[in-house]
This record gives structure tokens, C-alpha cells and sequence, in this order.
């Protein structure tokens, strides 16, 4: 993008950062995402050019290296210092967000798989069963089926059957989840309004909201009427008063 020719850091930074895709990269990166599919993948919409074109950006700023094999094709890419610096940013930007910007979702925003994986990114695996445990979700609106398999060494995500036994069925309506995962509702409102329900052996039907520390955004969801509230008490900025010089043809007359 084109400078802005201002020596500031607000300036410099947004010079970096402002294009669009930009942060929804660093993001994506942030979760643990590498690899140049992966990435296409967290982002539906996205062209390869343009993520190409954002990810040789990154790499100039020193965001992001690329790590390359013997042959010089990419292997994955990486957060430097600088790009995981960007956490607090990214979550500073998100707090914003889900207090003053976000709303119940529309159906256009509804993606199963993006949710799936959000989800698995928040897995607390101290909560997990010793054993593997795989849970079916049945999303309804739009229907789609995902698996998940939690172990407390790995977590996966698995857009076809795992080939192992399923422990857990959720069915779920897709925008509930989402709400549920950003904060905007309690799960167990969620399962008394049988908008989400839980299929299996009751001890983990129990822990089930255990294994999740749902989005790094929720706190800040379900404390967002308070945030409000403590902004309208802020005071505004100082104005500070500039005075223009007069016109020559004016200053002769005073």
C-alpha cells in the first residue's frame, strides 16, 4: 500500500499492517497456522495471489520468514520477534471488536469449519480425558459434520470419519456454537434450550465445557456492556488550539 509520508508510528505501522487481509493473516499465524494451504484454508475468500502477495509483504517487513528446503521451495512460514509481538495487538483489536462491532452473525458469516478449528486451537488439554476421545459435531444451518480427536498430546480436526469409535455426538445450530465460542452465550443456556445437545456417556457429557477455554475474545464478550459503560465515563481528548496567521492584505487593516 502507499505511505502516508507522515512520521508516525500509528503511520508506519498501519503501513504494514492496513492492507486488507493483513491481520486476519497474523491472526490465522498466531493459532499456529504455517503452511501456505493452511492459511488459504483459515481464510475463505482469499485469492493464492493475493495471499502471496500478503505473505512476500510480511516477509519484507520482517513479520514473517519463509523457511525453505534444499530445492528452495517453501516449506512453511513463521512469526519473527516482530510478528508475535503483534499478539497483543491482534487481541487489543479483538477486544474492540467484540465490544463496540460484533453482533449475532449472519448467515454469510456461518463457517462450521472455521469454528471447528478455532475451537481446537482453544482445547485446555490439562481438562482432557487420559484416553483418546473423538467427538462427532453435527451442525445444522449450514449442515456439515467435522470430527474432532482430543488426546492430551495432540488435537486434530478431521473433515472425514477419523476411523475411530465416536465417544460424543454435539449437534448444534451453527450460529449457537459461534455464540457460545465468542461468549455471547452460556453453553448450558445452550443445552436447556436444546439449541445444542450432547449424545454419549454421561461423565463426558459432564466435562465437555471443560475441555474448552472457548475464544481469547469471550471475557472481553461478556464483560462488553460493562466496557461500555466505562467508556461514556472517559473523558475526550484535549483540543489543542491552533492559530492560523492573518492574510498580509488583512493585517495592514488591524
Amino acid at each position: 500500500m502507499r505511505g502516508y509520508a507522515q512520521y508516525c508510528p500509528i503511520a508506519k505501522g498501519s503501513e504494514i499492517l492496513g492492507d486488507r487481509w493483513t491481520l486476519l493473516i497474523v491472526r490465522e499465524m498466531l493459532g499456529g497456522a504455517s503452511g501456505f494451504n493452511e492459511l488459504q484454508r483459515g481464510l475463505p475468500g482469499i485469492s493464492r495471489s493475493v495471499l502471496t502477495d500478503r505473505m512476500r509483504a510480511l516477509e519484507r517487513a520482517e513479520i514473517v520468514e519463509r523457511r525453505t528446503g534444499p530445492t528452495g521451495r517453501t516449506l512453511d512460514y513463521r512469526l519473527t520477534l516482530a510478528g508475535r509481538d503483534l499478539e497483543a495487538v491482534v487481541q487489543a483489536i479483538g477486544e474492540w471488536g467484540v465490544t463496540w462491532a460484533v453482533t449475532d452473525p449472519r448467515a454469510e458469516e456461518l463457517d462450521p469449519y472455521l469454528l471447528i478449528v478455532w475451537m481446537a486451537r482453544h482445547v485446555d488439554r490439562e481438562q482432557l480425558p487420559p484416553d483418546r476421545t473423538v467427538v462427532q459435531f453435527d451442525f445444522r444451518d449450514p449442515a456439515k459434520r467435522y470430527w474432532m480427536v482430543l488426546e492430551p498430546s495432540e488435537v486434530s480436526v478431521c473433515l472425514q470419519h477419523p476411523g475411530f469409535d465416536v465417544d460424543l455426538q454435539v449437534t448444534v445450530d451453527t450460529a449457537t456454537l459461534y455464540r457460545v465460542y465468542l461468549g455471547r452465550a452460556e453453553l448450558g443456556g445452550a443445552l436447556r434450550a436444546r439449541k445444542l445437545t450432547l449424545s454419549g456417556p454421561r461423565a463426558l457429557q459432564r466435562a465437555f465445557g471443560r475441555w474448552f477455554a472457548w475464544s481469547a475474545f469471550a471475557p472481553a464478550s461478556r464483560q462488553a456492556d460493562e466496557r461500555r459503560t466505562a467508556a461514556s465515563r472517559l473523558a475526550g481528548p484535549q483540543r489543542v488550539r491552533v492559530e492560523q496567521p492573518l492574510p498580509t492584505h488583512l493585517r495592514s487593516r488591524a
